[in-house]
């Protein structure tokens, strides 16, 4: 018995929910768009899929989404918004260019509203591209343009700022905003996806809605990442900017808190579950963009030698961030590595030192290298503190002052969360 022809996407509506056959497959989801001759279908675990539609036959529609005479789309407003999207580029803001193969950030910003349509629930919303860009291209003074931004739409009433942006330097950019923007009176909070929207299963609708409760619903006053706290699409986790990382290449739930719990759980309800305490809202939102952009960021390893850092002194570097082994351990057995650390000291140079262990904490007590080389006053071991976060603090604080004593002061001050004090060692187990 021959197959029944295709049916039309002019048969169904945005909402219904279908039984549909693919690649062999009895499939049923709630049918979100069509778009390049792609149906995107979000199945009942709450992936999406993107099906060809020569290659979909509708079977049944088992619920007809409710008909309203008007679209149901998030409310628009430039004026007064209760939530601000400040776009930037990234995986959420791509598609596939099929000549390459890859994904570039050509979606236009009202593509937001169709990736979910349920953000209207929350507010009125206000969609401000600024950039478009891969995030791995960002420069600091992007994430200055970033956090003027966000302080323009908290000023003109925007109850929360939501910030999308390509992941791989998503903590670099949310750490630094955390010491830009401090303190703040709204949540900003950092979203993006590790599959690009017109891909099946992407993360993108879902991460955009969670990030949209949490703007509009949280109470906390701090600069977050919102993404998911599993593979599935039944919660997300609302990290604190400075105290989170990338951990993986592609999973949804790539990132994870270091050193820390999530500060709390947003769910698809609405509902939002704290998980340890956070800094609430305050009654203003301070500004402070003044960053040393000449600050880099060497990785330590066993024939590092001190050429790498005498080569940052001759270009004039304002400050250093070394991500050591173990508990801040640098191959000082090496003669050149202690002579280019003395050459810092007397050109009053920092150099912070973090671990590349990830977890875990530096301590300069441990090893008799370790506390040779705490007797140099350019020398700051930042205790569990990530690099990315080190990395661009110590921007901020360059940007302040250069007397190493205040620069040592100031980087061992917890000003945003990013410093712990109780390492929690088995957060990794999250």
């Amino acid at each position: 018995m021959a197959k029944k022809n295709v049916k039309k996407t002019g048969s169904f509506s945005k909402g219904d929910i279908l039984k549909f056959e693919f690649d062999g497959m009895e499939l049923s989801g709630e049918f979100i768009k069509k778009g390049d001759d792609l149906l995107i279908i979000k199945l009942s675990s709450g992936y999406d899929i993107a099906v060809p539609e020569k290659s979909f036959r509708l079977l049944k529609t088992i619920k007809s989404a409710q008909k309203t005479t008007e679209k149901i789309v998030p409310e628009k407003s430039e004026k007064e918004p209760d939530i601000t999207i400040i776009t930037t580029g990234g995986t959420i803001s791509s598609k596939i260019d099929y000549e390459t193969g890859g994904v570039s950030p050509t979606v236009s910003s009202d593509y937001y509203f169709d990736l979910a349509p349920k953000m209207s629930e929350y507010g009125k919303v206000a969609i401000k591209p600024i950039m478009s860009i891969l995030s791995e291209n960002m420069q600091p003074s992007d994430w200055i343009k970033i956090a003027s931004e966000a302080k323009k739409a908290i000023d003109q009433g925007s109850k929360g700022v939501i910030i999308t942006m390509g992941t791989d330097t998503m903590h670099y950019a949310a750490s630094a905003l955390s010491f830009m923007l401090n303190p703040l009176s709204v949540p900003v909070v950092f979203t993006g996806a590790q599959r690009s929207v017109d891909r099946g299963s992407s993360d993108a609708s879902t991460n955009l809605l969670l990030s949209a409760i949490t703007a509009s619903k949280w109470d906390g006053g701090e600069v977050v990442i919102c993404m998911h706290a599993g593979l599935n699409d039944d919660r997300n986790f609302i990290l604190r900017g400075n105290k989170a990382r990338k951990m993986h290449t592609e999973r949804r739930d790539a990132f994870r808190p270091i050193n820390t719990k999530p500060l709390a759980e947003v769910y698809l309800d609405g509902s939002i579950k704290k998980a340890q305490p956070y800094r609430i809202k305050s009654n203003e939102t301070s500004l402070d963009t003044k960053l040393e952009e000449n600050v880099k960021l060497i990785i330590s390893y066993p024939s590092m030698g001190g050429d790498i850092i005498n080569y940052y002194i001759k270009k004039g570097v304002k400050g250093l961030v070394i991500a050591a082994t173990g508990f801040g351990n640098l191959p000082l057995q090496d003669k050149s590595v202690y002579e280019a650390i003395t050459l810092a000291n007397k050109k009053n140079i920092p150099i912070v030192i973090t671990s590349q262990t990830i977890y875990g904490a530096t301590n300069e007590f441990v090893y008799n290298t370790l506390r040779e080389l705490s007797r140099f006053e350019n020398i700051i071991y930042v205790g569990d503190m990530t690099t990315e976060a080190a990395f661009s603090k110590l921007m901020f604080v360059l940007g302040h002052t250069k007397k190493i004593g205040e620069v040592r002061e100031m980087m061992l001050k917890n000003m945003a969360g990013e410093l712990s004090v109780r390492n929690e060692v088995d957060s990794f187990l999250l």
